[in-house]
């Protein structure tokens, strides 16, 4: 029994509407062709789809069931044909990349480097997007590769993977008695003032932070939130306070700035970087880019 597409859409069109002749209007037909259409639909299928009078038109209990089924095969449809789209694009060899910020410490800009080494003719679009926005981008196909800070929460279909993993070290004025230390402790940040990143931004690396500073005695004096790494170290080369960023910021170097190894951080707290993917009709020059990521993600663990 063949159905095609195009009955579906009638079909669709007229469930929801449930009228015809808005239906019709919808799709830019005549209505007695829609009428036809559905007609043969109902024919093919062996059952009626809609009960019909004079005054309304109502979705039979099967209509109802073939609703469903009907929107899941146009959306299937849909979906093969822009897996297809983008794989028949691999010739255009272009990468579409979303990242937060601490991407561009080392991690981001070295795999670019070394990946237009080989693939020099690949394009690669930059967008700086918070992490919801890029699942966002990702589920809908607008960008090829996200750079963000795990967890996530689940999404069907999507790939996700640790990539690298930064210690914490201290980031002080440089006038500041800290500064002068070769190492310190956590227990030396206490009565400190805090410089943060907001809860919300990170809330399961937040959390860890303020718990080892409760099992080293005190609690975080946190006198100032700010998102932006670069915002971060500003505020501390301007004395406001102290403040625990990965090892990766201090390729930053803000003046002002000292950095000071932390060397009691528990183990499970690091800052985390991971990148997300649609595995499903990922084009080769993805797939490339991949492979230089993770090549680099081990370098650097292996420099830590």
């Amino acid at each position: 029994m063949m159905i095609n597409l195009l009955h579906m859409r009638h079909f669709i069109a007229v469930a929801e509407e449930l009228h015809f002749g808005r239906a019709a209007a919808r799709l830019g037909m005549a209505q007695p062709p829609l009428s036809q259409s559905i007609k043969r639909l109902e024919e093919r299928l062996g059952f009626p789809l809609f009960e019909r009078t004079q005054r309304a038109v109502r979705l039979t209990a099967a209509g109802r069931v073939f609703l469903e089924e009907a929107r899941r095969t146009i959306a299937q449809s849909e979906d093969a044909v822009r897996l297809a789209r983008r794989a028949a694009s691999d010739d255009l060899a272009q990468i579409s990349i979303a990242f937060v910020s601490a991407a561009l410490y080392r991690l981001l800009p070295q795999a670019i480097r070394d990946f237009h080494e080989i693939w020099p003719d690949t394009t690669i679009r930059l967008d700086e997007r918070p992490t919801e926005a890029q699942l966002a981008g990702l589920a809908g196909g607008d960008i090829d590769l996200g750079f963000f800070h795990p967890p996530i929460k689940t999404i069907d279909g999507l790939a996700v993977e640790l990539i690298h993993r930064d210690k914490l070290i201290v980031a002080a004025p440089s006038h500041h008695p800290l500064a002068a230390l070769n190492f310190c402790r956590l227990v030396d940040l206490a009565g400190h003032n805090f410089i943060m990143f907001p809860h919300q931004q990170g809330p399961t690396l937040h959390g860890k932070i303020t718990s080892a500073c409760k099992a080293a005695g005190f609690v975080p004096n946190i006198v100032q939130e700010a998102r932006q790494m670069h915002t971060i170290l500003s505020l501390v080369a301007a004395g406001l306070g102290v403040s625990l960023v990965p090892t990766g910021a201090t390729t930053m170097r803000i003046a002002g700035v000292a950095f000071i190894p932390l060397v009691d951080t528990p183990a499970d707290i690091a800052w985390e970087m991971a990148i997300g993917w649609q595995p499903r009709g990922a084009r080769k020059a993805l797939r490339n880019f991949l492979e230089v990521v993770r090549t680099v993600g081990q370098k650097l663990k292996s420099e830590m």
